[in-house]
């Protein structure tokens, strides 16, 4: 039942899309350099790889449609020709073979002019298939650039969120660690203030503290 649903949403989503796209000019997609950066090969999916070969299938046939229209046409001239070079009233020496040669052209020709009918009907109605096999390639596309778009978000979100709280942590440890330096700026100034820089050079060699610069100060005033 809910896969039911969620079948027809998609393809309610998908005819609202398609009318919206063809408010558009759409550029061919698998021409499109940004496209292919966008969409490398590790990151097609199984069907927008499909729709993809779909697609470059029909330019295929778009550009050997209008190549085999011209081969027919050339064709088509050397055939005319013929007809008209074997042409004959009947009373030439060769007339039976001629006419059998008009026959052959007769018939090569009219094969011919079939030919060329059904690449121009292909030519006529291919582009139609290429506008509707690109919208369904940008549709697979889009849906994959918000899934993009809708899970970097997501990260985003935590990531600032993260970079928020670690801000705050960040702001108490350096009022802690100032806190800590000014209490030890302070003990070493009054061991330095009570017993002098010497003594306390002693228990120095003992101790690794941090001291700051009131050691220096203190050395200074004591010479």
């Amino acid at each position: 039942m809910f896969r039911n649903e969620k079948k027809a949403q998609e393809i309610e989503a998908e005819e609202r899309y398609l009318k919206a796209l063809r408010k558009v000019k759409v550029p061919m997609l698998t021409l499109d350099a940004r496209w292919h950066q966008l969409f490398p090969e590790h990151l097609k999916t199984r069907q927008l790889s499909k729709l993809e070969k779909e697609l470059n299938k029909l330019i295929k046939q778009q550009g050997q449609a209008a190549n085999d229209i011209k081969e027919y046409e050339k064709a088509r001239k050397v055939l005319m020709n013929n007809i008209l070079n074997n042409m004959t009233d009947g009373q030439e020496s060769d007339s039976l073979l001629r006419r059998k040669k008009q026959e052959k052209n007769q018939q090569l020709l009219d094969e011919l002019n079939d030919k060329i009918e059904e690449a121009k009907a292909l030519q006529r109605r291919i582009p139609r298939d290429i506008d509707f096999a690109n919208q369904e390639l940008l549709i697979e596309s889009m849906r994959i650039c918000y899934e993009t778009l809708i899970a970097n978000t997501r990260d985003i979100e935590w990531e600032e969120e993260w970079i928020r709280k670690t801000r705050e942590e960040l702001k108490e440890h350096i009022l802690v660690k100032q806190g800590k330096e000014i209490r030890n700026t302070e003990t070493y100034k009054f061991m330095h203030d009570l017993l002098g820089a010497k003594i306390v050079e002693i228990f120095d060699r003992d101790h690794k503290v941090w001291k700051g610069d009131i050691s220096k100060e203190h050395k200074a005033d004591d010479n």
